[in-house]
């Protein structure tokens, strides 16, 4: 589709204005996230991990559903043996193209939920040692992890196959 005119003198023109490089010089550029590189000391750092759980629970509960949908909307099952892996019985009469498609996306799914899962349960430890460290300071501490451990065990016992 033509515009009848050029953008690029008018994209130039902007680029090159000196508020547009004040403006990128004091952008937020995303970094990786603090617990990366940083040890776990204050309350701050509880604070850091209740908002980052937060964040990630809903992603996981999103997954879920989605694996959930996928498996009543297809019309498999879904088998997990003991080692842990897991198959789909499909209906005799679903096309082989059609039981790949579903295959790949519900391990994609399953892949992204076991991901999720890790890394919150990982937070969620990092923040209880930190909340025994509060405890052992302060017995009156209150924990701030305990609806999101809760959401938490919820979620994990929902997801089962």
């Amino acid at each position: 589709m033509s515009l009848g005119f050029s953008v690029l003198p008018l994209i130039d023109s902007v680029l090159n204005t000196p508020s547009f490089h004040f403006y990128m010089l004091n952008c937020n550029t995303p970094k990786p996230h603090s617990f990366q590189s940083k040890a776990l000391h204050s309350e701050t750092s509880i604070l850091e991990i209740v908002s980052e759980v937060s964040r990630l629970l809903p992603q996981l509960s999103t997954f879920i559903e989605q694996f959930d949908t996928t498996v009543v909307k297809t019309g498999v099952n879904v088998m997990t043996d003991t080692a842990g892996n897991m198959s789909i019985d499909v209906p005799s009469n679903m096309p082989d193209a059609e039981v790949n498609k579903i295959s790949t996306r519900l391990s994609i799914i399953d892949r992204l939920i076991t991901t999720r899962g890790q890394e919150i349960n990982s937070l969620i430890q990092k923040g209880l040692q930190l909340e025994s460290t509060f405890k052992t300071k302060n017995p009156e501490y209150v924990s701030q992890l305990t609806d999101q451990i809760q959401e938490f065990r919820k979620l994990n016992a929902s997801y089962k196959h």
